[in-house]
């Protein structure tokens, strides 16, 4: 089904540093090998993450006893002693990485160094999981089979690695965590998004939730982590913001715009905006035509 020992020579060869926007992934080595005989009690001060095709064997930590089969992947973790033993036509993908601390964002390095030391280090029945479909795609088919291109080689190697964390990392979605940078400002983003469209409405924060699939907690928390400030606070910024464009750039009466932008009433309104601006609408509004005119 694949050319095992071509598949391994073009890993080692073009997937060894991997850059990404916020991890970048130190590759030792990779292994496609069948037939994988015994191996002595050892230990490594990298992660060596592998996976299962055929055949049979033990994983051994310490004291504890894993059983190999397809479909079963699993994680030695750095300076921990292990061992595969009593193999059977073992045939096993393997890849040996560290993330480099430079060279990557504080808080994705730590949450993937904390995933992957936490959680089982042990699964099975991987054979239809995303990580190992791309690990497929990263190998050299036999027959008349085309393989990647060299130049996705790297990029589907450094998302394989990405993906460990969701299989022995011990993180799922329905873990009550903090998300690494990207996945916080993505939602974050949505978030924003979705209140900006929706500024006339009642907004809180369980709708808001609902609406980007989290919970209600955990996206106030991402709020004072990531936004450093409060839901009902980046509310009335929105506000204040849609209001400030509004008056500057339409004829669209006051009374019109406090309703669009969501306040109860033109009172509430106007104290609200002379409170974040220094002025009240209708004299911003006067400064700013003022403002264009002179340009």
């Amino acid at each position: 089904m694949y050319v095992w020992p071509k598949s391994e020579e073009r890993l080692n060869r073009y997937a060894r540093l991997l850059h990404g926007d916020s991890v970048t992934i130190h590759v030792y080595y990779w292994g496609a090998v069948q037939g994988l005989i015994e191996n002595t009690v050892h230990k490594h001060s990298f992660f060596e993450v592998c996976y299962v095709t055929g055949g049979s064997g033990i994983y051994e930590e310490g004291h504890v006893t894993y059983p190999l089969r397809e479909g079963v992947l699993f994680c030695s973790r750095p300076n921990i002693y292990h061992q595969i033993r009593d193999v059977d036509q073992l045939n096993l993908l393997y890849v040996a990485f560290e993330l480099d601390e430079k060279l990557s964002k504080p808080d994705e390095f730590d949450y993937y160094n904390q995933a992957l030391n936490s959680g089982p280090i042990w699964t099975e029945k991987q054979q239809y999981s995303p990580t190992v479909h791309i690990w497929h795609a990263l190998l050299v088919p036999s027959g008349d089979s085309h393989a990647a291109p060299i130049s996705l080689i790297p990029q589907l190697a450094h998302a394989l690695i990405l993906t460990f964390s969701t299989i022995v990392g011990g993180r799922n979605s329905s873990t009550e965590t903090v998300l690494p940078a990207s996945n916080a400002a993505m939602l974050i983003s949505r978030a924003k998004l979705y209140i900006r469209d929706n500024l006339g409405a009642n907004l809180n924060l369980a709708e808001v939730a609902r609406y980007i699939n989290v919970s209600e907690r955990h996206l106030s928390r991402l709020f004072s982590q990531s936004v450093h400030e409060s839901f009902s606070m980046l509310v009335r910024h929105e506000r204040i913001r849609a209001a400030e464009q509004l008056l500057s750039q339409t004829s669209t009466p006051i009374k019109s715009i406090a309703e669009r932008c969501g306040f109860s009433s033109v009172h509430y309104f106007t104290r609200t905006f002379a409170e974040a601006k220094g002025i009240p609408p209708a004299a911003f509004r006067q400064a700013s035509r003022r403002n264009i005119e002179q340009e």
